[in-house]
């Protein structure tokens, strides 16, 4: 019985420890704030469209039926400008842009150190990917979407798994965060 418990505390031990069955959590995939904005124009129109053509017509039904229809997009209107945290998404999105960037300041170090090298940047991810340990390594929630390099430059993309925006990072100015 004894030996049997030792092996089970073994085999979770192993299993917890797997790196292939334990994943990093890369949060939740966040909705772009513009996708808010539309939905908050379009919805003041749509409400909006509705509610005058209820005043023109002459019909009582209809009027009625229209101004009842009118509510939903005021309500979706309603809901988004006054119930979505939009200072948290913000927050958020920021939180993860600044992963991206971490990210690219390591391939810029890494990038930096073979140019010292070897006199040229680094176009491929895999090669660049064995350079990165003196760096901290890539963030396994952050993808590059680009690297370009030429013999006197390089540039590159990244975007984290749950944001919706891009970071550029360019060998001669940095990253576009601290741009603005």
């Amino acid at each position: 019985m004894r030996k049997n418990k030792i092996l089970l505390k073994m085999g979770l031990t192993g299993l917890a420890l797997s790196p292939t069955l334990v994943q990093a959590s890369c949060g939740e995939e966040i909705i772009p704030l513009s996708f808010y904005e539309d939905i908050s124009l379009y919805s003041l129109i749509a409400g909006f469209i509705l509610v005058f053509a209820a005043i023109f017509l002459e019909k009582k039904k209809v009027k009625l039926g229209l101004g009842v229809a009118a509510v939903l997009p005021f309500l979706a209107w309603g809901y988004v400008n006054f119930m979505v945290d939009y200072s948290k998404i913000q927050k958020t999105i920021f939180n993860y842009n600044v992963q991206a960037e971490a990210t690219l300041a390591n391939i810029a170090e890494a990038q930096e150190r073979y140019h010292s090298e070897q006199g040229a940047f680094i176009t491929d991810l895999k090669v660049l990917e064995s350079h990165l340990a003196g760096a901290h390594g890539m963030d396994e929630c952050v993808r590059i979407v680009e690297l370009n390099a030429s013999f006197g430059q390089w540039h590159a993309v990244a975007q984290h798994y749950s944001s919706p925006d891009t970071v550029r990072w360019d060998s001669t100015s940095g990253s576009s965060l601290k741009k603005g």
